[in-house]
């Protein structure tokens, strides 16, 4: 194995609970016998496989690495990755950690496996670049110029995911997403949506979690708690006509689902944002 980058960095104790860092990156060639093993390790790997192939076993799941595409390592399960003996690869590659890694990873990937292609492959390579002028010059704030840094990789990797990094969405779902907005207090079924869209209900579903990693009714949920919040704390309309103009079958549902989704009960949230308790 030729180790063309090592770069490693320990963050303030306590630091992970707040925000994420990145603790190790570097880039490597592997040989052709290259392979790591572990039951377990701190925070998240990452590979990027820049020429060659290997292969990732992560979540019971072995997964081939070609070039152009990245892997995302579950460590906190037992895990391995190793080159292809025929073709090994040569990876850009980090390890980071913060607030509820597995959580995050099931954001970005959902029930898929944590693989992406990444199509254009410089945004990201350049913020490798990035990530290792960092780590070599160091300095007061590295913290928070890491913690930056995970936040551009997780937009580039959202964007390959979603195959579009400029945020785009297809006409369907745009129609779909601008119809509901439009009459937020409409039930908005499968039949209804399929009906404007000309898409089967399992293919629209399919764009609401590739595009937007939510299924049709949560993202009408969280919409129609949006627009009670800004009901709740702009007007003096009573909250059991919010519930009715934001679609809730009635305040009691509406009460519910306002506080499992924001903590409070929408009364209490009132009080709070006027400055009342």
């Amino acid at each position: 194995m030729s180790v063309l980058e090592s770069l490693h960095f320990v963050p303030e104790a306590g630091w992970g609970q707040a925000a994420f860092s990145i603790l190790r990156a570097g880039k490597m060639a592997a040989a052709p016998d290259y392979r790591v093993v572990r039951d377990r390790h701190v925070g998240q790997d990452v590979l990027f496989c820049v020429s060659g192939t290997g292969f990732v076993e992560t979540m019971g799941q072995k997964i081939a690495v070609r070039a152009g595409e990245l892997a995302w390592i579950a460590n906190e399960q037992p895990h391995a990755h190793h080159a292809d003996p025929d073709d090994p690869w040569t990876l850009l590659w980090f390890r980071f950690d913060g607030p509820n890694m597995p959580l995050l990873r099931s954001k970005m990937f959902g029930e898929a496996v944590s693989l992406a292609k990444i199509e254009d492959e410089l945004p990201l390579r350049n913020w490798f670049e990035r990530l290792f002028a960092a780590m070599h010059t160091g300095g007061s704030g590295l913290e928070f110029r890491l913690n930056h840094l995970v936040g551009e990789f997780l937009s580039i990797l959202d964007g390959a995911i979603r195959g579009d990094r400029h945020g785009a969405l297809p006409e369907p779902l745009r129609l779909a997403l601008s119809a509901m907005r439009g009459d937020i207090r409409k039930s908005w079924d499968s039949d209804a949506l399929s009906a404007l869209t000309h898409l089967s209900p399992s293919h629209l579903r399919r764009l609401f979690r590739k595009h937007l990693r939510t299924s049709p009714h949560q993202w009408l949920l969280r919409e129609r708690l949006t627009r009670a919040q800004g009901l709740i704390t702009d007007s003096d309309v009573a909250v059991a006509e919010v519930a009715e103009l934001c679609g809730f079958c009635d305040v009691y549902h509406f009460s519910r689902e306002f506080k499992r989704s924001i903590g409070t009960p929408p009364a209490t949230w009132r009080r709070r944002e006027a400055g009342h308790g």
